[in-house]
């Protein structure tokens, strides 16, 4: 049962961590009632994917990675394209929440202790003292998770308890004058629920136990739904849109969201509940996706003791995000956005693929419901897609 639970709070706090504090962001011109449309949405499909992973399983050994499932069912040119697929995806992650931890480690040490440093040792010292801890396995970042989980749920609720009777209904009635703003938050919103990282690692943790793992998914994946859904009600339903944008313009970092919070109670509780909240939820996330790439290292190198080993494997986990987030420290936001390319391929995409070969070659008929939800699973990829490519060409804004 510790197993199940661990579990759950590693799916629900992968998922809200970054992407949750870049919500308010991208929602400000939104409104409401979009945002809870495409939330649903999102998740149904994200879902729905994970339990399509996990069905591959029936056919194979818990103890086989992501890789070695592509290099079977998809072929070599198939294990490449995931191979860089989740190399890019996961990288971006762990580079946004290296660039938000550092943030948040500078601001708290310069409100706190009075210490100055550069976001570029920020950032450092964000990943060599909670990096660390991947190195010691699944166990003790399970460990560490359900604490930090805790706190931040904790603080989660103070934050709410404060802000959500003041919540006025007429803020949730703004709708966007353009459909631009509404398609423009999808990108970042699909990789808020990016918890397909770590379903090789659980499905070996959990033994393979179907059973358990559709629940673990299932939980793991509404809890952050749900919070999402009050986050964003907290959040827009306290706010004037116009101001909320005029706040958000004039910093578009996370200090823009502790500004937005400090215009509608400017308290010292909320303050630090807020900071703390936001502390534990890039921390949490952070966790889950760093777990996931040394996983996948260690997987993609399993011939090769050089990569295989566990300092190697830290190192090629940490390096690269981290020249990321010296390189472009206001670049929270914008790694979310480009993670969700490689996301739609990996979470969408192959899930689709692989199940389908896998019933194929036991030779079981697909169900003709999996065939409707393929049609709208394949709607959504090519919709993404088209709307990353969009704001590359800087056709329709990017946040």
């Amino acid at each position: 049962m510790q197993k199940i639970i661990g579990s759950i709070l590693i799916v629900a706090g992968t998922t809200i961590g970054a992407g949750m504090l870049a919500m308010p962001i991208i929602s400000a011109s939104v409104g409401f009632t979009f945002m809870a449309f495409i939330l649903f949405c999102i998740w149904f499909a994200m879902y729905y994917t994970a339990i399509l992973l996990v069905d591959v399983y029936k056919y194979n050994p818990p103890t086989d990675g992501l890789n070695t499932l592509t290099v079977k069912y998809l072929g070599n040119s198939g294990a490449v394209v995931t191979a860089i697929s989740m190399l890019v995806l996961m990288y971006a992650l762990v580079s946004a929440y290296i660039t938000g931890g550092g943030e948040i480690l500078r601001t708290n040490l310069e409100n706190w202790l009075d210490i100055e440093i550069s976001s570029h040792i920020s950032a450092f010292l964000f990943s060599a003292v909670f990096g660390s801890i991947i190195a010691f396995g699944t166990r003790v970042v399970d460990f560490s998770n359900k604490i930090v989980f805790s706190i931040k749920l904790f603080f989660l609720c103070i934050v709410m308890a404060l802000l959500l009777p003041k919540i006025e209904a007429i803020h949730l009635q703004h709708m966007p004058s353009t459909s631009i703003p509404v398609l423009a938050t999808i990108p970042v919103i699909f990789t808020s629920f990016g918890f397909y990282v770590v379903i090789p690692s659980l499905v070996k943790y959990l033994d393979g136990n179907i059973k358990q793992l559709k629940m673990v998914f299932l939980i793991g994946s509404i809890t952050p739904l749900i919070l999402y859904l009050v986050w964003e009600l907290t959040f827009l339903g306290n706010l004037d849109s116009n101001t909320f944008v005029t706040i958000l313009n004039e910093n578009s970092k996370l200090d823009g969201l502790v500004k937005a919070v400090r215009q509608v109670n400017d308290s010292d509780m909320i303050r630090v509940s807020f900071t703390l909240f936001a502390s534990a939820a890039l921390l949490t996330s952070f966790w889950g996706v760093a777990m996931a790439l040394k996983d996948y290292i260690q997987d993609l190198g399993k011939n090769k003791p050089l990569i295989k080993n566990t300092f190697s494997a830290m190192l090629l986990t940490f390096i690269p995000p981290l020249v990321f987030a010296i390189f472009y420290p206001d670049g929270f936001v914008i790694a979310l956005g480009y993670a969700s390319v490689p996301l739609v391929v990996l979470a969408l995409i192959m899930p689709m693929l692989m199940l389908s070969k896998a019933q194929k070659q036991a030779g079981v008929k697909q169900p003709i419901t999996q065939k409707i939800a393929f049609l709208f699973l394949w709607a959504l990829s090519a919709l993404i897609f088209l709307l990353q490519g969009l704001m590359v060409a800087e056709i329709i804004p990017a946040y």
